[in-house]
């Protein structure tokens, strides 16, 4: 047999060593038992060029479970680690169980309403997710819908940046956000997107029934091919000069619109 030499096509991430530390293992052995324990790993970083066998069976591992696996420089590991003795492998835990997609499908919304879930398409910035985090909780939606590549993951600072909000908003992580909004429309949801461009203020829509709201990411917004998957695309009117607001501000403006046009559960 032809031994392997290089990990299955990492992504490149020379920006990993920003990740909060508490939330890392590294060395083959822990992040192994991390992975039969059925611990929830968020993304995991590993040397470039050439490895060994078991720690190319390791990265195999890692990307069956669906944990996006990304190649580093050893100055990266090493300081992300805090010390060189790391095996070529670093990796983050979650700071907080994932939900199921069909917990949050079948989940009571707290505030008595019609369920509205947020899907959040490439969402890079932790305090942005945490400010989300709190937004969801104080609105009592169903819960919150996050790809598994590129977005920022629970991690300790999402976790402290949302006030406690992580430990009540159930988060799933989907492989496929475009699979996951057709299950949605399956089971009777309508899909709104958020998207500057829109023709149709947000104030101009029907919020009544279920509605899964989109909001992309803070540069690009939401990526084209979800945009075709909404029934309804809708913009903030803006008077400014700099007509660009925070994701999370923007999506709490139109999230509130769409609760109080809703109308008291009761």
């Amino acid at each position: 047999m032809k031994k392997p030499t290089r990990s299955p096509k990492p992504e490149r991430d020379e920006q990993a060593a920003d990740t909060a530390a508490e939330d890392r293992l590294f060395g083959r052995n822990p992040i192994q038992e991390a992975l039969r324990a059925g611990r929830e790993i968020n993304k995991a970083w590993v040397l470039s060029g050439r490895v060994e066998r078991d720690l190319y069976a390791l990265i195999l591992q890692l990307r069956e479970a669906g944990v996006p696996v990304l190649e580093v420089s050893r100055q990266v590991l090493d300081s992300m680690a805090g010390t060189g003795s790391h095996q070529g492998i670093v990796a983050q835990i979650a700071a907080h169980e994932y939900a199921d997609i069909e917990d949050i499908l079948t989940r009571t919304p707290p505030n008595g309403q019609a369920p509205l879930i947020l899907i959040l398409d490439s969402i890079n910035d932790g305090y942005n997710l945490g400010a989300l985090l709190r937004l969801a909780d104080t609105a009592g939606i169903s819960g919150i819908v996050l790809p598994k590549r590129r977005s920022v993951s629970l991690d300790a600072f999402v976790a402290k940046a949302s006030a406690g909000a992580v430990e009540h908003v159930p988060v799933a992580r989907v492989t496929n956000l475009s699979q996951t909004i057709a299950r949605l429309k399956a089971d009777g949801y309508w899909v709104v997107g958020t998207d500057a461009a829109a023709d149709t203020a947000y104030t101009e829509i029907d919020w009544s029934g279920k509605i899964a709201l989109i909001a992309g990411s803070e540069g690009g917004g939401i990526s084209p091919k979800l945009l075709q998957h909404c029934d309804f695309l809708v913009n903030i009117p803006q008077y400014g000069q700099v007509n660009s607001l925070n994701v999370a501000v923007a999506t709490g403006i139109i999230l509130f619109e769409a609760l109080r046009r809703r109308g008291d559960p009761a």
